[in-house]
Order: structure tokens, then C-alpha cells, then sequence
């Protein structure tokens, strides 16, 4: 490992945090990958794609209908998307925030526009949910800048939108607070999977034998 990645309570956060793991994982796959047969999967797809132009434009997309829908979490994703194509980190990092900002301002401008019914039919019970309490809680105390700290923190993002949506929030609002909040989020998880997917190859380097 990189002497940065010596740093005991650095080496502590990243295990803890399931990060090591998840980038070691994705590193292989995508060795396997490279040297082996065509994998049909979201990884796969993405490793084909990791030349093309169109990558962050894949990952941005992935990143608005995780935003808008709720249904995946996105930082598995950008953390194999940052190890199957560390040379494309930055466009892959901007692309996910823009990616989920615009996805969460789609979402509010739908319930507002369709009506709050939606809220209930596509999402039956999360009125009721301590998740929702608690994004209304901060709601009432920070406004909308509640918003972009639950979006930079690990939290579920859905229910303040939702909140916001049925407050009449004025859609402009949502995207630079979501923006905000996911700069702060996925950059940590950028620069984290960099950190460790150099760490892996710097150690790489240092195990295979010599020519």
C-alpha cells in the first residue's frame, strides 16, 4: 500500500467503511474482465463503455434515475465506475453530480406537476417512516439547505425531496442544493477509490517479479 494508505486510521475508515473491498473487487473484475470473456452485466457494460465517449454520459444517467426513482444506491456504482476507468475520474465524478442534482429536480417537478398522489402510489408507507420524520424534522429547522446535507451525507435522499416537492419548493432551489451535497459525497468517494485502486497497483508493482 501507498505510505497515505499506511496512515492507521485511514487504512481503519476504509475497511470499515466496505470501500477497500468494493474497489479491490471491482479491480479484479475488471482484470477478469480485460483478459477473459464478455461478462453480461452492469459491470460488464460498463467496462465495455470505459473507452467511449459516452461513459460519463452512462454514468450520469445512472446517477438521475437512482436520484429520481430511489431505486439503487448509487455509490456502488460510481466506485466501480471510478475502477473500471480511473484515467476518466473526473469527467465520471461531475457527470454523477450533475447525474443526480438534475434526477432529484425531475423527481420534485413531477410531483408537483402530476400531483401529490404520486407520492402515496409510487411510494406507499414512506409517509409514515421514521426516515420521513426525521427529513421533516430538519426541514422545519434548515429549509432547503437541509437538503444538501442529507444529500451528502449517507442518508436516503427520497423523502426530503418528497417533503420539498409537497411544500410547493420552487425547482430551482432543488438542484444546486442536491448539487452541493453530492460534490461534498461522490467526490469522497472518488478520491477514496483512487487512493486505494493506486494502492493496489502501487502494490502490484512491488510483488510481481522482477523481469
Amino acid at each position: 500500500m501507498s505510505d497515505f494508505l499506511h496512515r492507521p486510521w485511514l487504512a481503519a475508515l476504509f475497511e470499515r467503511t466496505g470501500l477497500r473491498s468494493l474497489v479491490e473487487r471491482y479491480y479484479r473484475e475488471h482484470e477478469h474482465l480485460t483478459h477473459g470473456p464478455p461478462r453480461r452485466n452492469l459491470r460488464g457494460f460498463l467496462d465495455g463503455m470505459r473507452l467511449s465517449p459516452a461513459y460519463p454520459v452512462l454514468v450520469g444517467v445512472l446517477a438521475l434515475i437512482s436520484a429520481g426513482t430511489g431505486l439503487y444506491p448509487f455509490g456502488p456504482v460510481l466506485v466501480a465506475a471510478v475502477a473500471i476507468a480511473p484515467e476518466r475520474w473526473r469527467s465520471t465524478y461531475l457527470a454523477a453530480c450533475i447525474g443526480a442534482a438534475t434526477g432529484a429536480t425531475l423527481l420534485v417537478l413531477a410531483i408537483q406537476f402530476v400531483g401529490g398522489h404520486l407520492v402515496s402510489q409510487y411510494f406507499p408507507g414512506l409517509e409514515h417512516s421514521e426516515q420521513w420524520t426525521r427529513a421533516e424534522q430538519w426541514i422545519e429547522v434548515y429549509g432547503v439547505g437541509a437538503l444538501t446535507v442529507i444529500a451528502a451525507l449517507p442518508m436516503p435522499q427520497i423523502p426530503p425531496l418528497l417533503i420539498l416537492a409537497l411544500a410547493n419548493t420552487h425547482p430551482s432551489l432543488i438542484w444546486p442544493a442536491v448539487a452541493v451535497g453530492k460534490l461534498c459525497k461522490y467526490g469522497v468517494y472518488t478520491l477514496s477509490a483512487k487512493l486505494i485502486l493506486n494502492a493496489i497497483r502501487r502494490n502490484l508493482r512491488k510483488t510481481s517479479p522482477s523481469e
